[in-house]
Protein backbone atom coordinates (compact mmCIF):
# COMPACT_ATOMS: atom_id res chain seq x y z
CA UNK A 1 0.00 0.00 0.00
CA UNK A 2 3.07 2.45 0.66
CA UNK A 3 4.22 1.66 -2.66
CA UNK A 4 1.04 2.24 -4.01
CA UNK A 5 0.74 5.83 -3.04
CA UNK A 6 4.22 6.63 -3.27
CA UNK A 7 4.59 5.87 -7.07
CA UNK A 8 0.96 7.30 -7.41
CA UNK A 9 2.36 10.78 -5.48
CA UNK A 10 5.56 10.64 -7.79
CA UNK A 11 3.63 10.18 -10.71
CA UNK A 12 1.80 13.25 -10.09
CA UNK A 13 4.93 14.84 -9.69
CA UNK A 14 6.00 14.41 -12.56
CA UNK A 15 3.29 15.36 -14.34
CA UNK A 16 3.75 18.64 -12.24
CA UNK A 17 6.62 19.72 -14.20
CA UNK A 18 5.63 22.94 -16.03
CA UNK A 19 7.49 22.22 -19.71
CA UNK A 20 4.86 24.45 -21.62
CA UNK A 21 5.60 27.27 -18.93
CA UNK A 22 8.88 27.21 -18.60
CA UNK A 23 9.50 26.96 -22.25
CA UNK A 24 7.50 29.61 -23.58
CA UNK A 25 8.62 31.85 -20.81
CA UNK A 26 12.10 31.51 -21.45
CA UNK A 27 11.97 32.38 -25.21
CA UNK A 28 9.15 35.17 -25.11
CA UNK A 29 9.18 36.19 -21.46
CA UNK A 30 4.85 35.63 -21.66
CA UNK A 31 2.74 33.29 -19.55
CA UNK A 32 2.15 30.40 -21.86
CA UNK A 33 -1.94 30.17 -19.71
CA UNK A 34 -2.38 33.44 -20.91
CA UNK A 35 -1.78 33.80 -24.38
CA UNK A 36 -2.76 32.09 -27.54
CA UNK A 37 -5.48 29.19 -26.79
CA UNK A 38 -4.40 29.57 -23.17
CA UNK A 39 -3.50 26.06 -22.54
CA UNK A 40 -0.15 25.24 -21.05
CA UNK A 41 0.45 22.59 -23.70
CA UNK A 42 2.44 21.86 -26.63
CA UNK A 43 -0.01 23.25 -29.61
CA UNK A 44 0.08 26.36 -27.80
CA UNK A 45 3.55 26.30 -27.52
CA UNK A 46 3.67 26.05 -31.09
CA UNK A 47 1.89 29.15 -32.31
CA UNK A 48 3.03 31.35 -29.31
CA UNK A 49 7.24 30.49 -29.46
CA UNK A 50 7.63 28.19 -32.72
CA UNK A 51 7.04 25.14 -34.33
CA UNK A 52 10.61 23.32 -33.04
CA UNK A 53 9.93 24.86 -29.21
CA UNK A 54 6.26 23.35 -29.17
CA UNK A 55 7.81 20.09 -30.19
CA UNK A 56 10.04 20.17 -27.78
CA UNK A 57 7.13 20.61 -25.43
CA UNK A 58 5.16 17.75 -27.00
CA UNK A 59 8.13 15.23 -26.22
CA UNK A 60 8.82 16.32 -22.95
CA UNK A 61 5.45 15.90 -21.81
CA UNK A 62 4.79 12.34 -23.81
CA UNK A 63 8.55 11.54 -21.97
CA UNK A 64 6.63 12.36 -18.44
CA UNK A 65 3.72 9.93 -19.19
CA UNK A 66 7.01 7.02 -20.52
CA UNK A 67 8.93 7.77 -17.04
CA UNK A 68 5.83 7.87 -15.02
CA UNK A 69 5.07 4.04 -16.18
CA UNK A 70 8.68 2.97 -16.28
CA UNK A 71 9.28 4.60 -12.46
CA UNK A 72 5.85 3.33 -11.10
CA UNK A 73 6.67 0.00 -12.43
CA UNK A 74 10.28 -0.58 -11.03
CA UNK A 75 9.01 0.58 -7.54
CA UNK A 76 6.88 -3.11 -7.67
CA UNK A 77 3.61 -1.06 -7.69
CA UNK A 78 0.22 -3.04 -7.65
CA UNK A 79 -0.83 -3.18 -11.05
CA UNK A 80 -4.07 -1.46 -9.95
CA UNK A 81 -1.42 1.25 -8.94
CA UNK A 82 0.26 1.42 -12.23
CA UNK A 83 -3.05 1.67 -14.45
CA UNK A 84 -3.97 4.84 -12.04
CA UNK A 85 -0.98 6.18 -12.04
CA UNK A 86 -1.27 7.23 -15.92
CA UNK A 87 -4.38 9.61 -14.21
CA UNK A 88 -1.80 10.80 -11.54
CA UNK A 89 0.77 11.51 -13.72
CA UNK A 90 -2.16 13.35 -16.38
CA UNK A 91 -3.49 15.56 -12.62
CA UNK A 92 -0.30 16.61 -12.21
CA UNK A 93 -0.10 18.25 -15.87
CA UNK A 94 -3.27 19.59 -15.67
CA UNK A 95 -3.26 20.56 -12.67
CA UNK A 96 0.25 21.08 -11.33
CA UNK A 97 1.72 21.24 -7.86
CA UNK A 98 1.90 24.51 -5.60
CA UNK A 99 1.03 27.98 -7.85
CA UNK A 100 0.12 26.17 -11.04
CA UNK A 101 -3.28 26.28 -11.36
CA UNK A 102 -3.68 25.87 -15.15
CA UNK A 103 -1.81 22.98 -17.34
CA UNK A 104 -2.85 21.59 -20.22
CA UNK A 105 -5.10 19.04 -21.49
CA UNK A 106 -2.81 15.94 -21.14
CA UNK A 107 -2.73 14.96 -24.42
CA UNK A 108 0.90 13.96 -24.52
CA UNK A 109 1.22 13.10 -20.97
CA UNK A 110 -1.13 10.02 -21.67
CA UNK A 111 -0.19 9.23 -25.09
CA UNK A 112 3.18 8.63 -23.00
CA UNK A 113 2.41 6.58 -20.54
CA UNK A 114 0.59 4.11 -23.08
CA UNK A 115 3.71 4.37 -25.23
CA UNK A 116 4.93 2.70 -21.81
CA UNK A 117 1.56 0.09 -21.25
CA UNK A 118 0.72 -0.85 -25.09
CA UNK A 119 4.02 0.10 -26.72
CA UNK A 120 3.21 -1.67 -30.54
CA UNK A 121 -0.93 -0.22 -30.66
CA UNK A 122 0.11 3.17 -29.70
CA UNK A 123 2.97 3.93 -31.41
CA UNK A 124 0.97 2.60 -34.56
CA UNK A 125 -1.72 4.67 -33.29
CA UNK A 126 0.40 7.73 -33.33
CA UNK A 127 1.69 7.11 -36.58
CA UNK A 128 -1.81 6.83 -38.23
CA UNK A 129 -2.71 9.93 -36.57
CA UNK A 130 0.60 11.48 -38.01
CA UNK A 131 -0.75 10.35 -41.48
CA UNK A 132 -4.37 11.50 -40.85
CA UNK A 133 -2.82 15.28 -40.14
CA UNK A 134 -0.64 15.21 -43.17
CA UNK A 135 -4.07 14.21 -44.68
CA UNK A 136 -6.56 16.09 -43.04
CA UNK A 137 -4.55 19.17 -42.28
CA UNK A 138 -6.63 19.25 -39.42
CA UNK A 139 -5.40 19.28 -35.49
CA UNK A 140 -8.56 18.19 -34.31
CA UNK A 141 -9.23 15.31 -36.73
CA UNK A 142 -5.86 14.01 -36.07
CA UNK A 143 -6.73 13.23 -32.42
CA UNK A 144 -10.53 12.17 -32.81
CA UNK A 145 -8.35 9.61 -35.31
CA UNK A 146 -5.77 9.05 -32.32
CA UNK A 147 -8.18 8.74 -29.96
CA UNK A 148 -10.23 5.89 -32.23
CA UNK A 149 -7.26 3.95 -33.13
CA UNK A 150 -5.92 3.85 -29.65
CA UNK A 151 -9.26 2.27 -28.29
CA UNK A 152 -9.40 0.00 -30.90
CA UNK A 153 -5.75 -1.07 -31.93
CA UNK A 154 -4.98 -2.85 -28.28
CA UNK A 155 -7.97 -5.22 -29.13
CA UNK A 156 -5.90 -5.86 -32.94
CA UNK A 157 -2.70 -7.07 -30.88
CA UNK A 158 -4.59 -9.55 -28.73
CA UNK A 159 -4.75 -7.12 -25.84
CA UNK A 160 -8.18 -7.67 -23.60
CA UNK A 161 -10.51 -5.91 -23.62
CA UNK A 162 -10.46 -3.94 -19.88
CA UNK A 163 -7.45 -2.40 -21.32
CA UNK A 164 -9.46 -0.88 -24.70
CA UNK A 165 -11.91 0.14 -21.93
CA UNK A 166 -8.97 1.75 -19.78
CA UNK A 167 -7.51 4.04 -22.71
CA UNK A 168 -11.75 4.64 -23.79
CA UNK A 169 -11.66 6.00 -19.54
CA UNK A 170 -8.46 7.84 -20.25
CA UNK A 171 -10.06 9.71 -23.47
CA UNK A 172 -13.06 11.21 -21.02
CA UNK A 173 -11.07 12.48 -18.78
CA UNK A 174 -9.31 14.39 -21.30
CA UNK A 175 -12.23 15.66 -23.06
CA UNK A 176 -13.53 16.58 -19.40
CA UNK A 177 -10.53 18.78 -18.97
CA UNK A 178 -11.13 20.49 -22.11
CA UNK A 179 -14.79 21.00 -20.80
CA UNK A 180 -13.47 22.50 -17.53
CA UNK A 181 -10.82 24.48 -19.50
CA UNK A 182 -13.64 26.30 -21.74
CA UNK A 183 -14.43 29.37 -19.76
CA UNK A 184 -10.49 30.18 -19.17
CA UNK A 185 -9.65 29.75 -23.01
CA UNK A 186 -12.58 31.43 -24.32
CA UNK A 187 -11.01 34.55 -21.59
CA UNK A 188 -7.77 34.50 -23.30
CA UNK A 189 -9.16 34.26 -26.66
CA UNK A 190 -11.18 37.73 -26.03
CA UNK A 191 -8.01 39.56 -24.36
CA UNK A 192 -5.53 38.18 -26.38
CA UNK A 193 -7.35 38.22 -30.14
CA UNK A 194 -4.76 35.11 -30.79
CA UNK A 195 -6.25 33.32 -34.11
CA UNK A 196 -4.97 30.17 -36.04
CA UNK A 197 -2.05 29.35 -37.41
CA UNK A 198 1.43 28.40 -37.58
CA UNK A 199 4.82 30.06 -36.15
CA UNK A 200 7.46 31.30 -38.79
CA UNK A 201 10.21 29.47 -38.26
CA UNK A 202 11.51 26.18 -37.07
CA UNK A 203 12.74 27.82 -33.66
CA UNK A 204 11.38 31.31 -34.35
CA UNK A 205 10.09 33.66 -31.29
CA UNK A 206 6.61 33.07 -32.44
CA UNK A 207 3.37 35.17 -33.13
CA UNK A 208 2.75 36.83 -30.12
CA UNK A 209 -0.81 36.49 -28.76
CA UNK A 210 -2.72 40.07 -29.78
CA UNK A 211 -0.57 40.52 -33.21
CA UNK A 212 2.78 41.19 -32.13
CA UNK A 213 5.80 39.75 -34.12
Amino acid sequence: MIVDIGALVIAYLIGSIPTAYLVTRSRTGQDIRQVGEGSAGARNVWHVAGRGWGVLVGVLDISKGFVAYHVTRSLGASQAALLLSSFAVVLGHNFPFLRWKQGGKGVAATLGFLLGLLPRSTALGIAIAALAQLWLRDVNRSIVVVCVSLVLLPLAFGEPLLMSVYVVALMLTMALQKVIDLTHERGVFARSGWSDGATPGFFGNGKEAGGGK
